[in-house]
């Protein structure tokens, strides 16, 4: 801490400490406030607003026969957070990953990642919008759900596919809450990076009719505003295992501490900047005639809509040309070159854009009937769709401009490398204009993507009238998925999207006017790095007006060599059909459950089993590489010309089954001391995308990587869970509890890297597989107390930790689990305000099992510290205003490729802060 000009100045880990000693204090003072408290001076407080929605899921968690955390809307269309990822973040073991503009996106529960994770809207599976099965929370507005149940241990009734834990959203039924009912709200949001605003709507109405017997709830919100964030979007490293040489002190000599460098390749730092309009609009109608029979339809229709807009200035710095002896001045550290100069390197921009387009539908129908006084009987059917309207029209173009430029590369310490050009006649980066870029690397593509789920349901619970075994739950569930990944592409023909690659002309040359101003003034603000702080950008369809223009001419390179295009040549920037980067998924699920639920005096619990059978087909195609050559190994900055034989159509068939068994078990101890026991298997499947093996290389730019996507042998990742917990309701809405939990996973998926020879050149070649086992274990605590005086505190703490075997060997731990997170909430509510401070912290944790310094080292992903503040003012009891600020701390996000000087990415995208006003009725 420091004091500044009269101001106090806290640092980011001070701030830390400082909360949880606010939080240890506070919760002192209060406590002994209460006991000294007299009967004459207890006020009666009403519980409404956080309060109330912490009340209800604590009464949701207790009441629940398996391991279950909630989260309840603190009133109709309004949820504790913005986005419902970050209020399950506050939940002990869970954590997000975000978007590039710093919005929660999925959700990791237990270190295990979403692949782990099953998310269903109302116990469906709601269609997604990627590759893969991962549900994105930034698809649906919070406003349109009332709740969330975590489910972390097994129950043979609830759906499978999870391993790390189950999350069902829960949207608001009218008959729950009778009589007319509503809220609207008007958001307004400014990010202090982007230096942008945005806006949103949400208007929410419930009604029930007949004596209350039908009812009617409609919601509707739209929102648009802007992202930004700065990412360094390349730092590759060639490592020990690509054998690189070179000789470093010049002295004609390879030695031995000259050979297996680890030597930077290429380097590239950006902007993203993404448009988004979100909408949606829900529905619930029910239809209770009687006490026997109730009726429920569900509908849910939402359009994202997400156009980004990218920039980039890239250096290539080592590659496999014969042209090596530009490097010099070498510092290094071991086998790693911490700094070099680097001469003939080329001024090279990008500029990219995106459009990501989805639309997402689900149509419900569910009935509930008793049969007789202990058996009732329940159905459902429902059809989800989403579809991805991107096909060909995603656009990625290069240029460039080659001469005798020279740079400096030079690590730092956790964050950026310095890298300083020096440019030809003293010049700065946007002195470039027409007259010195030639086109190069001209990429359309993108995919149309769809995935429609159908499903239904039969469910039947039987009252028995017996000592302990109070009813049973049977029933039978049906799922078919298929999802179609159409890629659209100019990457087919002998040159694809490097038909122009080399530089074969200048913009001014075919009077193109090309280049434009870089938007930002704050780019990487607060980094320390020395880098070009702006650089030029272009026009993407005057880019592609130039390519037309050379159409039919004869043209001369900057090397002097002249190319006579074709009259239609710039045709070949028209995206296509790619069948190599296209894939048709179908699978099909039955699954027949039995559970057993048991009772007495003071426990209760169910075993049960569940038998699953799912049958997969993939539908792909499949092409290899015939030759690769060089074009012009003098070049600085060459080019490879890759033969690629033609698509082969594919299918892969297969399938699996297993039975799954469950045990859940609660004692209460003494009145408020209630221990669980859960124990179970469980599995989660591959990803839809990891069925098909899809294959990208980096065959033309000479890197010679490839990653093949699928792979058609993958199979399910089988767990044995054990779970045990304590939970002390020691006073009226108040918690302490723990738990510890282990999993045993067998044939969990992860990415194997082999160097393979293809067309005579070393591959580095990852692809997924199954490994052989894994294990995750782990501890969990979580306190929640309010006091009279209306202050509050909810807090948790989660330490995972995992380890892998492959091959019979030691792998290290799981990728993308981190060991510890932890989550404080500091709340005040009372009267007229309502207001609370929260940090959500995730550890470090290992991205990539791959690290350049070789196999004893990971790629790892830094800590983040994530705090929000918000501030609600009721005016009246109907009508209220409210501020909410996100990313307090300004965190980025981090990885560092096995030491903390050589980044892998960093992504920053600054603070939010959202402010409206809210009326209800």
């Amino acid at each position: 801490m420091n004091i500044e000009g009269g101001k106090m100045l806290i640092t980011k880990n001070q701030f830390k400490r400082t909360v949880l000693s606010a939080a240890i204090l506070m919760a002192a003072s209060n406590a002994v406030a209460e006991e000294t408290a007299t009967p004459s001076e207890t006020e009666i407080i009403q519980v409404v607003g956080v309060r109330s929605s912490l009340a209800e899921s604590l009464a949701n968690k207790k009441d629940a026969k398996s391991l279950v955390d909630s989260i309840a809307a603190e009133e109709l269309g309004r949820f504790p957070d913005d986005n419902v990822a970050d209020s399950l973040s506050h939940i002990p073991g869970l954590t997000v990953s975000r978007t590039r503009g710093g919005e929660a996106q999925y959700v990791n529960i237990r270190g295990l990642g979403p692949e782990f994770t099953i998310v269903t809207l109302n116990n469906r599976i709601l269609a997604t919008d990627d590759g893969g099965r991962n549900f994105a929370f930034d698809v649906i507005p919070s406003e349109m759900i009332s709740g969330a149940d975590v489910w972390k241990t097994v129950q043979s009734k609830n759906i499978e596919g999870s391993i790390g834990g189950a999350v069902n959203l829960k949207s608001a039924r009218p008959l729950d809450n009778p009589g007319m009912q509503g809220a609207v709200s008007l958001t307004g949001d400014y990010n202090d990076f982007s230096e942008e605003t945005g806006a949103k709507f949400n208007g929410i109405i419930s009604n029930t009719f007949a004596d209350d017997t039908f009812g009617i709830i409609v919601g509707f919100s739209s929102s648009k505003g802007t992202e930004r964030s700065d990412d360094m979007f390349d730092n590759f490293m060639f490592g020990v295992n690509d054998e690189k040489d070179y000789d470093i002190n010049n002295d004609g000599n390879i030695t031995a501490d000259e050979q297996n460098l680890v030597i930077p390749g290429s380097f590239a730092v950006g902007s993203y900047e993404t448009d988004f309009k979100r909408t949606g609009i829900t529905s619930t109608l029910q239809w209770r005639p009687n006490d026997r029979l109730e009726l429920t339809a569900d509908i849910l229709v939402t359009k994202l809509e997400a156009d980004a807009t990218g920039f980039a200035q890239s250096f290539y710095l080592v590659d496999e040309s014969e042209a090596q002896n530009r490097l010099s001045n070498f510092t290094m550290d071991g086998n790693v070159v911490t700094g070099m100069d680097v001469a003939d390197v080329s001024m090279e921009v990008l500029t990219l854009d995106e459009h990501r387009t989805v639309d997402t539908t689900m149509f419900a129908l569910s009935a509930e009937y008793m049969l007789t006084d202990d058996f009732i009987l329940k159905g459902d059917v429902y059809k989800s769709n989403s579809t991805r309207d991107s096909g060909g029209k995603n656009t990625f173009v290069v240029a460039g401009s080659p001469g005798a430029h020279t740079g400096r590369y030079q690590v730092n310490e956790g964050g950026l490398p310095d890298y300083i050009p020096t440019w030809t006649e003293g010049r700065v980066s946007d002195d470039f204009g027409n007259d010195d870029f030639s086109p190069h690397w001209a990429a359309r593509d993108g995919s149309d993507i769809e995935d429609t789920v159908t499903g239904f349901t039969v469910d039947a619970e039987w009252e028995l009238d017996h000592k302990y075994l109070m009813s049973v739950d049977f029933g039978i569930a049906y799922t078919a998925r298929d999802k179609s990944n159409k890629a659209f592409d100019n990457y087919s023909g002998v040159d694809g999207a490097c038909n122009y690659c080399g530089y074969p002309f200048t913009f001014a040359e075919v009077g193109a006017d090309v280049v434009r101003d870089f938007p930002f003034d704050n780019f990487f603000e607060g980094d320390g790095a020395d880098i070009p702080r702006s650089f030029p950008i272009f026009s993407i369809p005057d880019y592609k007006a130039g390519l037309a223009a050379s159409d039919g001419q004869t043209l001369t390179d900057y090397n002097g060599n002249t190319r006579t295009f074709g009259e239609n040549e710039s045709q070949l920037w028209e995206p296509l059909y790619n069948p190599v980067n296209s894939y048709e998924i179908s699978e099909d699920t039955t699954a027949y459950y039995i559970q057993a639920n048991l009772e007495g005096d003071n426990w209760f619990g169910n075993i049960g089993a569940r038998y699953v059978r799912t049958d997969v087909s993939a539908a792909y195609s499949y092409n290899e590489i015939l030759s690769i050559e060089i074009v012009d190994p003098n070049s600085a900055n060459p080019s490879w010309d890759v033969l690629y034989s033609d698509g082969s159509a594919q299918e892969a068939d297969g399938g699996y089954s297993k039975l799954l068994p469950s045990l859940n078990f609660g004692m209460f101890l003494q009145e408020d001391l209630l221990l669980r026991v859960g124990a179970g298997q469980s599995l989660s499947r591959p990803t839809l995308d990891q069925m098909a093996p899809l294959t990208t290389d980096n065959a033309q730019s000479g890197l010679f990587t490839m990653d093949i996507s699928g792979n058609p042998a993958i199979e399910p990742v089988f767990a044995d869970q054990f779970d045990l917990a304590l939970e002390w309701y020691f006073s009226e809405n108040s918690l302490l509890s723990g738990s510890i939990f282990l999993k045993e996973l067998d044939g969990f998926i992860t990415s194997n890297t082999t160097n393979t020879t293809i067309a005579g050149e070393s591959f580095t070649v990852t692809q997924p597989i199954n490994g052989d086992s894994a294990q995750v274990k782990g501890i969990e605590i979580a306190v929640q107390k309010f006091f009279e005086n209306g202050f509050g505190i909810t807090a948790s703490y989660a330490y995972t930790d995992s380890s892998t075997v492959v091959d019979g060997e030691s792998a290290g731990p799981l990728t993308g689990v981190a060991d510890t997170s932890y989550s404080l909430s500091l709340i005040y509510e009372k009267d007229k305000i309502s207001t609370q401070i929260s940090l959500d912290y995730t550890g470090d944790y290992v991205s990539d099992a791959y690290s350049p310094l070789g196999d004893d080292y990971q790629t790892t992903g830094e800590e983040v510290s994530m705090v929000t503040a918000s501030f609600n003012y009721s005016i009246t009891e109907d009508a209220q205003l409210f501020i909410e600020a996100n990313n307090l701390l300004d965190e980025s996000n981090r990885t560092f490729q096995g030491r903390s000087d050589l980044p892998g990415s960093i992504q920053v995208y600054g603070r939010n802060i959202k402010f409206g006003a809210r009326y209800t009725f």
